[in-house]
Order: C-alpha cells, then sequence, then structure tokens
C-alpha cells in the first residue's frame, strides 16, 4: 500500500471522528424568556426558597394566634367501711397574654417573614443569573461549533487534494503530512466544540427541566452581536437599596431587636383564670374561680435578655458586612461590564459578519489559480482564531451584562433577549 493510499485512509477515517464524539440526544430549544418561565416552575432549588418563604408565612400567622383555653373534667371517687363518695369537676382555664408580649412575638414572626421573602428574592435573582450565563454559554458553543465545522470542513478538503497532488508530483510529502497533522488539529477541536455543545445544552437543561423532559435544552436564536447599552447612572441610583440581601440582613436586625422587646415583655408573668363547677355525690354543688401568676423569684429571664440583645449585635454585624460585600460586587461587576464593553466595541464594527468573508474570497482566489493550498489553509486558520475569539468576547459580554443587571437590582427597560426583571416565579 502505498503512501499516499495510506494518507487517504487516514483522512476518511478521520472524517467519522467528530459523529463518534457526541451523542444524539433529544435537544429542547428555547428562548431565554421561555427558559426563565421553566426555570420558575421546575427549579428545585427555587422551589426550596419558595418553602422556606411559605414556612415563615405560617409561622408569622401562627404567632398572632390567640392562647386556646383547657378544659378539664375530673372525677375522685372515694370508699370507706362499704361507704362511697365521689367529687366532679368540670375547670375552664384561660391563659391571657399581655398586649405588649403578643404583639413582640408577632413582630419578631413578621420582621423573620420579610428576611425570608427578601432572601427568596435574592436567590431567585440569583439563580436567574445562572440560567442566563448557561443560555450564553449554550449560545455561544453553538457558535464556536458553527466556525469550527466550517474550517474543518476546509481542512478536510485540503487534505483530500493535497494527497492527490502529491501523488501528481505537485507538491512534496513533506506539504503534504503537514496539512494531515493541520487537519488532525482541527478534528480534535470540532470533537471538543461538540462536547462543549452538549455539555452546555446539559447543563441548561438541569437548571430548567425536569428530569422526565429532553436530555439537553438549546438556545432558539442566536445572541446578538451585543447588548444594548444601559444608562450606568440611572441603574446605579439606589442600587445598593434595591439589592435583597441588604433587605433581608435589614429585615433580620428588625427582628432581632423585636426579640429584645419580647424577651423582656416574656419576664412578665403571664395571667391564667380558672373557673368552673363541682358537684359532690352527697348533693352539694357549685362554682369555683380562681387566677394563676407565676412568681419570678428564680428565673428572671435575664440570661434570655442577654442573649436577644447579643442576636441584636450579631443581626447588625452582619448588615455592614453585608453591605460591604454588596457594594464591593457592585464595583466588580461595573469594572468588568467597562472593560468588557470596551474590549468589544470593535465587534459592531469589524468586517467579520460581511459577504464574503475572508475564508470565501481565499476560497476563490484559490479557485482562480491566485492562491496556493497553504495560503488558503492559512486563511481558514486566520478565520478560526478571530471567529473563536469573537464568540469568547461576546459571551463574555452578554455575561457581564446580565450579572451587571443582578448587581443592580434589575434595570428598568426591557434589553436583549432577556428579562429585565431579577425576581424569577414570584
Amino acid at each position: 500500500m502505498s503512501y499516499t493510499t495510506k494518507i487517504l485512509l487516514l483522512v476518511a477515517a478521520l472524517a467519522f471522528l467528530p459523529a463518534t464524539v457526541a451523542a444524539q440526544e433529544p435537544t429542547r430549544r428555547v428562548s431565554l424568556e421561555e427558559a426563565l418561565r421553566l426555570f420558575a416552575a421546575n427549579n428545585p432549588e427555587l422551589r426550596l426558597a419558595r418553602s422556606r418563604r411559605a414556612e415563615a408565612a405560617g409561622l408569622a400567622r401562627q404567632a398572632n394566634a390567640f392562647p386556646n383555653p383547657t378544659a378539664t373534667v375530673t372525677h375522685e371517687p372515694l370508699s370507706r367501711d362499704g361507704q362511697s363518695y365521689s367529687e366532679t369537676y368540670l375547670t375552664l382555664s384561660q391563659r391571657f397574654e399581655l398586649p405588649g408580649e403578643r404583639s413582640a412575638r408577632a413582630a419578631v414572626a413578621n420582621r423573620v417573614l420579610g428576611a425570608a421573602e427578601a432572601r427568596m428574592r435574592a436567590d431567585s435573582a440569583r439563580l436567574g443569573f445562572a440560567v442566563k450565563h448557561a443560555f450564553v454559554e449554550a449560545a455561544m458553543a453553538e457558535e464556536r461549533l458553527a466556525i469550527s465545522e466550517r474550517v474543518t470542513g476546509v481542512f478536510r478538503l485540503g487534505a483530500q487534494s493535497a494527497a492527490v497532488r502529491e501523488a501528481e508530483g505537485d507538491i512534496s510529502r513533506y506539504e503534504l503530512r503537514r496539512l494531515v497533522v493541520e487537519r488532525t488539529r482541527y478534528e480534535n477541536r470540532l470533537a471538543e466544540a461538540l462536547l462543549a455543545v452538549s455539555a452546555a445544552r446539559r447543563s441548561l437543561a438541569l437548571l430548567i427541566l425536569l428530569e422526565t423532559e429532553a436530555a439537553e435544552a438549546a438556545p432558539r436564536d442566536p445572541l446578538g452581536v451585543s447588548p444594548p447599552e444601559p444608562t450606568l447612572d440611572r441603574v446605579l441610583e439606589d442600587a445598593l437599596s434595591r439589592r435583597q440581601e441588604i433587605m433581608a440582613a435589614r429585615s433580620e436586625v428588625e427582628a432581632a431587636q423585636a426579640g429584645v422587646r419580647l424577651a423582656r415583655a416574656e419576664r412578665i408573668p403571664d395571667i391564667t383564670a380558672t373557673g368552673g363547677s363541682k358537684r359532690q355525690s352527697d348533693g352539694f354543688r357549685g362554682f369555683f374561680l380562681g387566677v394563676s401568676i407565676p412568681l419570678s423569684l428564680f428565673d428572671r429571664s435575664a440570661g434570655a435578655v442577654a442573649a436577644t440583645e447579643a442576636q441584636v449585635r450579631s443581626a447588625e454585624e452582619r448588615l455592614a458586612l453585608t453591605s460591604r460585600q454588596v457594594e464591593n460586587d457592585l464595583r466588580r461587576t461595573i469594572e468588568v461590564y467597562r472593560s468588557l464593553r470596551g474590549r468589544t466595541e470593535f465587534l459592531e464594527e469589524d468586517s467579520l459578519d460581511e459577504e464574503p468573508d475572508l475564508l470565501q474570497i481565499a476560497q476563490v482566489a484559490y479557485d482562480a489559480g491566485e492562491m496556493d493550498l497553504v495560503q488558503l489553509l492559512d486563511a481558514a486558520e486566520a478565520l478560526w482564531d478571530a471567529r473563536t475569539a469573537r464568540a469568547r468576547l461576546k459571551g463574555d459580554l452578554w455575561t457581564a451584562y446580565y450579572d451587571l443587571e443582578r448587581a443592580v437590582g434589575g434595570f428598568d427597560t426591557p434589553a436583549g433577549p432577556g428579562t429585565t426583571s431579577t425576581e424569577i416565579g414570584r
């Protein structure tokens, strides 16, 4: 078997490589809006956040409940020397809380509910950004796959043509081997691009689809070249106050302060009123009344008050720490977005999308005999480098845009293929 025949067989075998790399799995095509709706309905972490909020709502409702009365029936049979005697009691008891204690307990529960609601919205914003990030990654993976398929196709044809030309003596064996090496390199890049697409689709499906639905989810339409430019001066105004993490921390401080009032109110004992009827077997009967008041002789709840006061200080420290973290997060996202925006301004001005592009021009020149095969393959490699770098920058910019949307607490106006709301599925 000649060397040229071996090369041709190798080229043919490489053509089947990408097909063996990526398994064909059912893929559901969705828009970003649809992906967010599916996420709101199906994501287990978001459902868990809603459950925590529902639990806090139940506890807040329970905190306003009035204590139930207690009914007791007692029968006491007695006997001696064949004689019997009995007494029967019907007793009703009711505990009366002081107004300050009940209102303080309700205030604690309501503040805890407020914190739970803010935490749920913060989790919603964080998870919503994760969906948008996964959506962008899936879209960019498909763009990188498209250019990899196109350039690999050029190298496949080039390697086949070079094998024929080497047999005819037009090029050297070194040139042929060099082209086959380049062809192998781009076949590997194509296989990696296929794996990246599959992984990105599965990551998106994991966030938005149930286990019984499609194994992969993919964007229905490609992303735009770049997101619209937000008016930073407007979106940064009161951005920190819109962050749900700070609102939750403030609610926790208020809940701790209400807890101090509750602990102090509980130092004053509740009054329990008791009344009922008594009936004796000898025919005597009557009614009785009583009042029960605990005496604070040994337990004056001083430790409970001190503990709640310490909880206030802890909650205030968490609020200060959260404020610094949110402020740092906001500054980071602004710096990243501005940096990427500046680096990608050329995306709207370059000629990569013009027809014909660099590779098409090179192919026309090669067919006309004005360019040799090596120059054609150099043009293909240059286009691959430019397009993949462009896709990477575009994906980073869209991700930074959605991260900025999360960090400022949401944009006020619709922008691009997404949603402006940072509170998903309320």
